[in-house]
């Protein structure tokens, strides 16, 4: 076969010119140089965000808002925006890219039918969307997503990047948008609210004895937070601060040391969250509902969009009957503290064996151990800080959320099947997660939700049938979702969740037959003791038991003797 294609391309050269590989005639490619979104434009300007969940870019719109940028989040992404996205996007696309740039293409093509004139889309509007150096295709979507644009018609559309790896040395194009602590804190503290505020949603939504009365509730707390975000006063330097900290150059060290200070010591986004408990506390739980609890791990974008980009998954298992673990996007950003900190540690023995051979060079050493130590503790402190802001929002919500697991947990689970330092998606994390929150008694299924073709998923998958033969009584269900089959995708959860839901009814019926009072007596005490029925009333565990209905049994049938004895 080799000698046949040497043979072919040789006659298709035969009598051809070869141009010699040097400057003058080598063409390499070179990443399109955007037109920069100067500072200047922002009264003129909008800027486009999407990609998240609803909440997510909902609370991130108003966060771009406070800090001076007129932004405006996409509307959910659906089937539409797909197939937008499969007309004039590559064919090698993921399924995050077909429904993010579909669901651009059809908000400007909107914009044009409501009378803006294509070029005036064209000169005030840009997109300001995430990317990375990811092994894979998302390395690629920023170049993608611009042809796609020139495709439809919209040659010259601003596409914006942040790299999700970049930290605060990100190279925007123009300061438009400024990535500064300033910018870089409230939008954590944005997508952290979003995380905390839909986690409780999914935990409460399940148990309501109100239908709908969740979701009432959850779009109220949302435009609330939205205003305070909005109106978050900013830092600004005037007067004689701002001549002296320029002419010294030390703007951006005195702004960062005056956010820094201001979010270790500040009540504010706390104080509005305990607001939005309060708002939920209108909100009526049934507990005894027996629910099946699935944990949703997989590829970030399938496992944070919520709608027709993932199946409609999320919507489908609640009304099958399940309670929902969905993973918070602060995990990944637990994981790029986690990913950084594994880079630099192995470059540091790379320096140590290619640059520094000698023993005796004591002084190089030394340099180095002082370089490594100042990068590796800016990281550390710069997770242990991410955790005590997120486990602050926890706090002050209330409720049975659950905090982050560490990332050097999760290592320590998954190393013994996957490489902890290969790159790619989530890595590890979706091998540790169907193993810790099978062996805590956390779930009783694991569905893994990815894009068809996902090449880093797709490698977890492979390890996962180890990870099932070692412990034989998981439910694990790997899923690649794309714009079709949403039928035959939740057939297939549905034989899973089958499986799990025997799990669940065993379990509540064992606990049904230890507990010594009756069900009856029990809604009789819950409806004597209304702090029961509240959705922040926190039921604790029972060894081994997984149902929260059982878990509710259990606590009921306790709290009954202790009446009794007394």
């Amino acid at each position: 076969m080799k000698n046949e294609l040497i043979e072919l391309v040789e006659k298709k050269t035969r009598g051809k010119k070869i141009p010699a590989n040097n400057k003058s005639t080598a063409r390499h490619f070179r990443i399109h140089k955007e037109r920069p979104f100067l500072y200047e434009e922002r009264e003129t300007t909008t800027v486009l965000v999407g990609g998240l969940s609803p909440a997510h870019d909902y609370l991130f719109e108003a966060t771009m808002k406070g800090l001076g940028v007129k932004t405006v989040a996409l509307p959910n992404t659906n089937l539409d925006a797909f197939h937008l996205g499969r007309e004039y996007g590559n064919n090698g696309y993921c399924n995050p890219a077909y429904f993010t740039v579909g669901n651009l293409i059809r908000y400007l093509r909107n914009l044009e039918k409501s009378g803006i004139p294509k070029e005036e889309i064209i000169e005030n509007y840009v997109f300001f969307t995430i990317g990375c150096n990811a092994p894979c295709r998302f390395g690629m979507l920023e170049t993608e997503y611009r042809m796609a644009m020139k495709d439809c018609g919209y040659e010259g559309f601003r596409i914006l990047v942040f790299e999700n790896e970049g930290g605060l040395n990100q190279k925007i194009q123009g300061k438009g948008v400024q990535v500064n602590p300033e910018f870089f804190l409230a939008t954590v503290n944005a997508l952290n609210m979003a995380d905390v505020v839909s986690e409780l949603g999914y935990a409460i939504r399940p148990f309501e004895v109100e239908e709908g009365k969740t979701n009432e509730v959850m779009e109220k707390a949302l435009k609330y937070l939205y205003d305070k975000l909005q109106n978050k006063r900013r830092v600004v330097f005037k007067g004689w601060k701002d001549i002296f900290f320029k002419k010294l150059h030390l703007t951006n060290t005195a702004l960062f040391l005056v956010r820094f200070i201001e979010q270790l010591k500040s009540n504010y986004y706390t104080d509005a969250l305990k607001e939005v408990r309060k708002m939920f506390e209108a909100v009526e739980v049934d507990r005894f509902k027996s629910k099946t609890t699935v944990k949703i791990t997989g590829e970030f974008w399938a496992i944070t969009t919520v709608g027709e980009g993932n199946f409609n998954m999320f919507r489908f298992l609640e009304k099958e009957g399940a309670v929902l673990l969905v993973e918070p996007v602060a995990s990944l950003i637990q994981l790029l503290f986690s990913k950084g900190l594994l880079r630099h540690e192995n470059r540091r023995e790379m320096l140590l064996k290619d640059r520094i051979k000698g023993w005796w060079q004591v002084r190089k050493r030394y340099k180095n151990y002082l370089k490594f130590q100042k990068k590796r503790q800016t990281l550390l402190l710069g997770n242990f800080l991410f955790r005590r802001e997120y486990s602050r929002l926890l706090k002050a919500l209330g409720g049975n959320n659950h905090m982050l697991i560490k990332q050097s947990i999760l290592q320590e689970v998954a190393n013994p099947f996957y490489n902890i330092n290969i790159e790619g998606a989530e890595g590890y994390m979706e091998i540790a997660k169907n193993i810790y929150y099978h062996e805590h008694k956390l779930c009783h299924m694991v569905l893994s939700l990815k894009p068809f073709g996902c090449m880093p998923s797709t490698q977890s998958d492979g390890v996962q049938a180890a990870v099932i033969e070692k412990y034989k009584d998981i439910i694990f269900l790997p899923l690649e979702t794309s714009g079709d089959g949403e039928t035959n995708a939740q057939s297939r959860v549905l034989m899973s969740l089958g499986d799990a839901r025997v799990k669940a009814k065993t379990e509540m019926a064992t606990a049904k037959e230890t507990v010594q009072s009756t069900m009856e007596e029990m809604r009789d005490y819950v409806n004597r003791n209304p702090i029961l029925k509240s959705p922040f009333y926190i039921v604790p565990k029972h060894n081994g038991t997984v149902s929260q209905a059982a878990n509710f049994i259990y606590h009921v049938d306790a709290l009954i003797k202790q009446e009794t004895a007394a």
